[in-house]
Order: C-alpha cells, then structure tokens, then sequence
C-alpha cells in the first residue's frame, strides 16, 4: 500500500507491507510516478519505509538504480528506513552504496536542504570537507591560505597557540 504526501514541496512516498520480489513491480511503479511528480515540483522524493514489514534486497538494488537515473533527471531520492541493517546493507553492496539512507524524513529533509544549500549557491560538493581559509595571507602567496579538515596546520604569527597540534589517528612523532 502507497500513499503520497508532502513536506514542504519534497514528495513523500510512504509505503506499508512487503516489498520484495512479487510486489517489485508496482514498487518501481509507484516510486515511478511519486519521481515525477517530484520532478515537476521540488526535485526531491523521499521514500518513507518506516512501516514496512519486509524490504528485500533485490528492491533495494532495483530502487538505488532507479534512483541514479532519477538524479540524472534532476531528483533526489533519499530512503527512510529506522532498520540499520537495511542501512548497513545498503552502505556494504555496490549496487545500492549511492543510494541516500536516513532514519527519518525530518534527517532525509534536513539533508535535502543542507545539501541545496551548499550546492547551488556556493557550487561546493556538500560531500567534501569544508575549508578553512585565515584572512591572512601568506608571503608568496596572493589571497587566502587554503587548509581542507583534517590537513595539518602551523600556528604562524597570530595564530600561535590558537592551535593544538595533534597527530591523527595511527601516525607515529618524526
């Protein structure tokens, strides 16, 4: 059973029962048409599987492909499933590891609009780590110093003491 919503203007796609491989057809049918209607309106879809008994992982391949070709068309799909062995599935099989998995659709939304507004607006890939950029520039250099998370950075003139050396995880002291 299906039952389309809103939120905002994302599609909500909320199904109930079992999807596995005798109800696979009308699964790809019913995500079909709720992708549509996303595409005509907000450009995003979430599936809500919170309250299916049975999702095999045959309908989760079929739905991360599906998904992919709908990214190619300007949607967003994203699941919803509170599982996290389904998570867990997903993120594990190459088939379905693109495939967006949330525990909720308020975490689904808030990634549906962290991610636009990143995107768009800054042309950043929301999935890269930020960067950090001092006012400072360096000699040698014309503008700003560029650092990405996790990179190593030297407390130079004003910045001494601003910042705690440490050494990442599994590195050895030269």
């Amino acid at each position: 059973m299906f039952r389309t919503g809103f939120r905002g203007g994302v599609v909500v796609l909320a199904a109930r029962g079992h999807a596995d491989a005798f109800t696979l057809p009308l699964w790809r049918e019913q995500v079909g048409k709720a992708a549509e209607v996303a595409a005509g309106g907000d450009g995003a879809l979430i599936i809500n599987a919170t309250r299916l008994e049975f999702l095999s992982l045959r309908t989760l391949a079929a739905t991360a492909e599906d998904a992919c070709r709908y990214r190619r068309a300007g949607v967003e799909v994203y699941l919803v499933t509170p599982d996290p062995e389904i998570a867990r599935l997903a993120a594990g099989d190459s088939r379905t590891a693109r495939l967006p998995v949330r525990s909720t659709v308020v975490s689904a939304l808030t990634a549906i609009q962290l991610r636009r507004r990143t995107t768009p607006s800054t042309g950043r890939d929301p999935d890269r780590a930020p960067e950090i950029a001092p006012d400072v520039p360096r000699s040698g250099q014309n503008g700003r110093v560029h650092f990405r998370a996790g990179d190593p950075v030297i407390a130079i003139g004003e910045f001494r003491g601003a910042v705690a050396p440490t050494l990442a995880p599994g590195t050895d002291r030269d």
